[in-house]
């Protein structure tokens, strides 16, 4: 009796190690891949909708001319702007348009100069950048016009970059998915766990009396 007393405790613990185990994987998984898909939404889903918007707009080729630069950096980016200046209709317009960030992503947002920070030309890369820049004042500068908006200026990512965009926001989409369902799923296992722990406690209880 004794014998089988302690292997049925030992066979216990080994499951509450093993459910432990099972917890703690779950939970970092749920932790790791939701912290992931908010930060993939968060970062690339308004860009994926500005280019949507974009992309819905029937746009005209026209060729501006840079007026000036200006730099933006929030903590670890580098945006920089280009006031644009362009004839359409017979009208002069002059634009504010965010040009790239870390040199590379095309974007189309107005911003408010007044919000800009200082920039900061002891990091060399921040050196690099704005030099980048200033070399585009007083060059031309092909971008696109909306008919019905014509005092904004586009310049719109590539098909492929678009695709690349749709795919890095499904997966965001995907893992906050993954851990809603796993959440939903642990919640129903946990009722159904308690229900039935209930259910022996009044059985045991009855039997007991």
């Amino acid at each position: 009796m004794e014998i089988n007393v302690n292997g049925s405790g030992n066979n216990s613990s080994v499951k509450v190690f093993i459910i432990r185990i099972l917890i703690a994987v779950v939970v970092g998984f749920c932790a790791l891949a939701g912290s992931l898909g908010g930060y993939i939404l968060k970062t690339f889903l308004p860009m994926y909708i500005e280019e949507m918007d974009i992309k819905k707009r029937e746009l005209q080729p026209i060729t501006a001319t840079v007026l000036s630069v200006d730099r933006e950096i929030k903590k670890d980016s580098v945006i920089g702007y280009m006031k644009l200046s362009y004839e359409y209709n017979g009208k002069d317009y002059v634009y504010d348009m965010k040009y790239y960030e870390e040199g590379s992503f095309h974007y189309s947002t107005n911003e408010d100069s007044k919000e800009r920070q200082k920039r900061d030309d002891n990091d060399m890369r921040s050196k690099e950048h704005w030099e980048e820049l200033q070399a585009m004042v007083g060059k031309e500068q092909e971008v696109f016009v909306d008919k019905n908006e014509p005092d904004k200026v586009f310049l719109p990512i590539s098909e492929e970059f678009l695709k690349i965009l749709k795919i890095i926001v499904s997966i965001g989409f995907a893992l906050v998915a993954v851990v809603a369902l796993i959440i939903i799923f642990v919640i129903i296992l946990g009722k159904k766990i308690i229900g039935k722990f209930w259910q022996k406690r009044e059985t045991t209880d009855s039997f007991i009396s």
